[in-house]
């Protein structure tokens, strides 16, 4: 564009400069004076026209100049606006993958195993729960966050048909609360006609109560039988204790 103003600017100079020479210094008219548009795309035919034809083209190309600088900054102003949108939803994007990694990470579970392989017992019974044995502690990062364990051994019970060993896993000598009775609780009854009962037991309890810090998990018995007995023959046995939401 600014190749051909520039190419019929210099056209109407070389044109106006002799013309102007010759209004002031002849008598003939530029009207009748003879121009020769051969090599050219002008359709006059003498200088008066050719000069008002290229005075109009020049006006023509200036205008079309001015419309595309025109356009160019409309333009300009619609991507800064676009670039100003997507920054933004960027930003809440970038904010929201930010809260989304945060609640993951509170929401991830840490789990840790206590393990042992020694057996417990108890011939001094009754009604009331009373402690066993200890199995491990372990660390409670998070207030609002929950505690799930699970327990895997094997039980027996000792004495006349008909009576039981209740055994409870218990946190800090506390009892899962949340269920009717306390959670976590493993049974073995003596069967008719027989001196013992035997079983292997999966216990699961939740403890929702239970504050950040250093915990004991330990195991609790009552019971009715002559003696109670938990892993009886020193197998390796686990609790896993999971915290989480």
């Amino acid at each position: 564009m600014r190749v051909k103003v520039a190419i019929l600017v210099t056209l109407f100079v070389a044109l106006a400069a002799p013309a102007a020479a010759w209004f002031f210094f002849s008598p003939v008219k530029a009207s009748q004076l003879r121009f020769s548009n051969e090599g050219t795309d002008l359709a006059a035919v003498d200088v008066e026209s050719a000069l008002r034809e290229l005075n109009q083209r020049v006006k023509q190309m200036e205008g079309g100049h001015s419309a595309l600088q025109s356009a160019l900054v409309l333009e300009q102003g619609q991507i800064g606006a676009v670039r100003t949108v997507v920054e933004e939803r960027q930003a809440a994007t970038d904010a929201r993958l930010e809260a989304l990694e945060g609640k993951l990470a509170q929401s991830s579970r840490t789990r840790k195993r206590l393990e042992y392989t020694d057996g417990a017992s108890s011939n001094s019974l009754s009604t009331s729960y009373a402690h066993l044995r200890d199995i491990g502690s372990f660390s409670k990062s998070s207030a609002g966050s929950g505690l799930f364990l699970t327990w895997n051994t094997h039980i027996d019970a000792m004495g006349e048909p008909g009576t039981f060993c209740d055994f409870q896993l218990r946190v800090d000598g506390r009892p899962d609360e949340d269920a009717e009775g306390g959670g976590g609780r493993a049974v073995v009854y003596v069967p008719a006609n027989a001196t013992g009962g035997s079983s292997p037991v999966t216990v699961a309890t939740l403890f929702s109560r239970v504050g950040p810090g250093h915990h004991t998990v330990g195991v609790w018995l009552r019971g009715t039988s002559r003696e109670c007995l938990e892993n009886y023959g020193n197998f390796p046995r686990a609790v896993i204790v999971e915290e989480g939401p």
